[in-house]
């Protein structure tokens, strides 16, 4: 046996002994990290725009979402994305292994209704025994800055407002009203 399949199997042995969750207990919270990563995103988005308010952006998660592993489209509060999600974490739960990344948007929309779109990439995190542990890794894709949900929630709000800027500079959206340079 190779040094990287010593590694790989006390990394498996080692997640087995931390208590993590188990078959059916698995793919549930599986399906619940999933879903609490949308909704703590849709919470810091609500925040950001209420901060904002004086700029008269609207952002909002955009309600479809892929899944990277078999590149298919869901709206999220539909009652199919629920089935496929139901199935994508019994099928990791069941292997142990699985692709667990998602594709998402921030739409952003101006004041003269221009609209713009954030990319975000979205690792689900595995589930731990801890239930208040980091649900995701979140990835802006116009800047490149990632962040851990739900402990870095505030560092996800400063990336969405460099992302702003970035959109603003580029012309894509504009203001209501114009800041001052400090």
């Amino acid at each position: 046996m190779s040094d990287s399949d010593d590694l790989f199997e006390m990394y498996r042995s080692d997640r087995a002994a931390s208590g993590a969750p188990k078959g059916e207990a698995l793919a549930s919270a599986l399906a619940d990290n999933v879903r609490r990563s949308f909704a703590e995103m849709d919470r810091l988005i609500a925040e950001v725009t209420q901060a904002l308010a004086q700029a008269r952006y609207a952002l909002r998660l955009a309600p479809a979402v892929v899944d990277r592993s078999a590149y298919v489209q869901h709206d999220r509060s539909s009652e199919s994305f629920r089935d496929y999600l139901r199935l994508w974490s019994h099928r990791r739960a069941e292997a142990g292994s699985g692709g667990m990344h998602w594709e998402a948007k921030i739409l952003v929309t101006d004041s003269r209704r221009r609209t713009a779109e954030i990319g975000l990439g979205v690792a689900v995190e595995w589930p731990t025994a801890d239930r208040a542990a980091d649900c995701a890794f979140v990835e802006f894709w116009t800047t490149g800055q990632g962040v851990n949900l739900p402990s870095e929630g505030r560092n996800f709000q400063r990336a969405l407002v460099a992302c702003l800027r970035r959109l603003e500079e580029a012309g894509e959206i504009t203001p209501a009203v114009r800041r001052r340079r400090s």
